[in-house]
Formats: C-alpha cells, sequence, structure tokens
C-alpha cells in the first residue's frame, strides 16, 4: 500500500560516545560482535569502523544485547566473499544525542542511478553494456530560515565541521531510516515574495543506507 511521507521526522547525529573496542565478529545471518563491557543496550544505535566495506560507516541498531556482545541487527555477513572471516574487528561509536531538524518543507533525493560499461568485440557490429557502479547518492532538505531553533544549529554545525554525520528519518509508518554522510548547509536564504524564508541542507551520503 501507497505511504504519505507527511509525519516525517529528521534528526542529526549531535553526539556520539567514545569508540568501543570490537575484538570478534561473527559470518552469521546477523551478526555477533565481541567486545568486552561494551555498555550497550538493545535499540541503540552505533556507526560501525571494521574492515568489512560493506558494514564500515554505517549505523546499525543493537539487539540480543550481552555482557560483552551484541548483534548488529539486520546485518548479514554470511557471505565470507564479501566478509572475509577475522576482517569484522574495529570498534562502535554508540550515538549518544539526536537533534531534530524541524519546519522543513521539501524532501530531495538525487543520485544512484545505475552507470553501465559499454564493449564491444572486434567481430561485433554492435555493442554490449555491463552494469558497474552506482552514481553517488544526496538528500537535499529545505528548510525554514530559523536560525535560532536548535535543528539549524545542529546542522550547521555538522556542516562547519566537514565530518561523517549520522542522519536519522522516522517515517510514520514506524520505519527508521539510518544514514551517514556529509551535511553541507547553505545558509544564505531563499527571499521569494509570498513566500518563506528558507536555507537548504545537503547530505551527501558516504555509504549505504539501513532501514529497520
Amino acid at each position: 500500500m501507497a505511504n504519505l511521507a507527511n509525519g516525517s521526522t529528521v534528526f542529526l547525529a549531535s553526539a556520539l560516545a567514545a569508540a568501543k573496542n570490537v575484538t570478534a565478529a561473527t559470518n552469521a545471518a546477523e551478526a555477533v560482535l565481541t567486545s568486552t563491557g561494551h555498555g550497550l543496550k538493545d535499540g541503540d544505535f552505533v556507526v560501525v569502523t571494521n574492515g568489512w566495506n560493506d558494514t564500515n560507516g554505517r549505523v546499525f541498531k543493537v539487539g540480543a544485547s550481552a555482557a560483552d556482545s551484541f548483534k548488529l541487527v539486520g546485518c548479514d555477513t554470511s557471505d565470507t566473499v564479501r566478509f572475509p572471516a577475522g576482517a569484522g574487528v574495529g570498534s562502535v561509536k554508540k550515538i549518544t544525542e539526536w537533534t531534530q531538524i524541524s519546519q522543513i518543507t521539501n524532501v530531495e533525493a538525487s543520485g544512484g542511478e545505475q552507470q553501465f560499461t559499454q564493449y564491444g568485440f572486434l567481430e561485433d557490429d554492435f555493442e554490449r553494456q555491463l552494469p558497474s557502479v552506482k552514481s553517488a547518492r544526496a538528500i537535499t532538505f529545505t528548510m525554514a530560515y530559523e536560525p535560532d531553533l536548535p535543528g539549524y544549529k545542529a546542522a550547521a554545525k555538522a556542516s562547519d565541521s566537514k565530518a561523517q554525520t549520522p542522519l536519522r528519518i522516522n517515517l510514520p509508518t514506524g520505519k527508521t531510516l539510518l544514514y551517514n554522510g556529509y551535511p553541507s548547509l547553505n545558509d544564505t536564504p531563499a527571499l521569494t515574495r509570498n513566500e518563506i524564508m528558507t536555507v537548504s541542507l545537503s547530505y551527501s551520503l558516504s555509504v549505504k543506507f539501513n532501514q529497520y
């Protein structure tokens, strides 16, 4: 069934805890990470840093937490070609604070188009193509020009840091989308007669997003 985006809320991570070392990671339908005294609980969100390219830098939900281990919910690492055994060690950082970006008037996603490489053989009179990579993705948020709001200040701070900053979107369906990327605020307000003043926050994705 189709759904409306009305009621969605957007948050930027505004604080992360110190990194917790991960000394082992399993190849399983849901990866289990070993981290002594991690202090995480089910439902926490963490940024992963490790040697698996498909998980490095992504934001995951914590599940099945025990004293020295926890699962990355929905993280299937059973394919040992994509996830070589032993390469999942590294660290995680818990996201301890989120700040809502309010008064958003429009959201536009761009990129992600499939790219192709074309080739042909000497004896051919036609070309073939193979799918290669997908183009870089970005999300642009148009928001009211309200510099005193906490969300505006958080966006400006994240933009000035030029660092990866996790982003969370809570959909009215109950789903949560989790991203990691680079926010950039254009703080010059658009001035159009009879329209509210707005600015744009572009968010360049650096990794795949997760949905829960």
